[in-house]
């Protein structure tokens, strides 16, 4: 399962759609996945946190003020394997696409640099703007994903052109398909060594350096998760080894 044990941020922004990312939060959670919610103030009119609490069993952050976790927004954009959003309103993703931070999820947006995934959901006028399109063409070019949006009845009525947000299956397997993109390492056997180097110069004298190890201890971590085998090895006398 690509989910099983992996990070995942829902980030959710204010639009009608919100009641399918409750769906979404509850696949992702029955995957495996640990999901962290991140609400826009508009988002928690439509739904309120302790839904996504309930669903994911975790808390859910809705703002860049709540006390004890002033730099949540930070965590949440270096640690996720991936950060979905959705829905992503035009007003997301036009605040995403100049750079703004004024709430916790476009700051946690503006700090990522691993892969953001983005359900697009909002009016079909809205969407077919071309102030929109540039947004989504600027996110895209910065490495930004998209799924949908799709076309069918919207909050106003019928329509016949794209708007309505993807179904949370459709965002599942786009999402899937990411993490198994970055997955390089699955069932693979990994040796990693770390610390300080000796190179013999004779029987008895040595060069070598004071490493520490830690940086070689952490640096593979992402890769560890996903190998069949990993091993840590600092010298002949201290090597750990994990299955999975």
């Amino acid at each position: 399962m690509p989910f099983a044990g992996r990070h995942v941020v829902l980030g959710v922004s204010g639009g009608i759609a919100c009641y399918k990312s409750c769906t979404l939060a509850r696949r992702l959670t029955e995957a495996g996945a640990a999901v962290d919610v991140v609400l826009t103030a508009a988002a928690a009119e439509f739904v309120r946190p302790v839904t996504f609490e309930a669903l994911t069993g975790r808390p859910v952050l809705t703002s860049l003020w709540e006390r004890d976790r002033a730099l949540a927004h930070i965590g949440l954009a270096r640690e996720p394997d991936l950060v979905i959003v959705a829905p992503a309103t035009a007003n997301v993703l036009a605040r995403a696409a100049m750079g703004l931070a004024d709430d916790v999820l476009t700051a946690l947006l503006l700090a990522r640099t691993g892969p953001v995934l983005a359900a697009p959901a909002m009016n079909d006028a809205m969407y077919a703007h071309p102030a929109t399109r540039a947004n989504l063409k600027g996110l895209v070019a910065r490495g930004w994903h998209l799924v949908g949006p799709d076309t069918g009845p919207l909050a106003e009525g019928p329509s016949d052109r794209p708007g309505r947000m993807s179904e949370p299956e459709a965002i599942l397997a786009a999402a899937e398909r990411l993490l198994e993109q970055r997955a390089p390492w699955q069932g693979k056997n990994v040796v990693v060594t770390a610390g300080p180097t000796r190179e013999h110069l004779d029987p008895v004298r040595v060069v070598t350096n004071p490493s520490s190890g830690r940086m070689g201890y952490a640096s593979p971590r992402p890769p560890m998760r996903a190998a069949r085998t990993s091993s840590w090895c600092r010298d002949r006398a201290t090597c750990r080894s994990r299955s999975a």
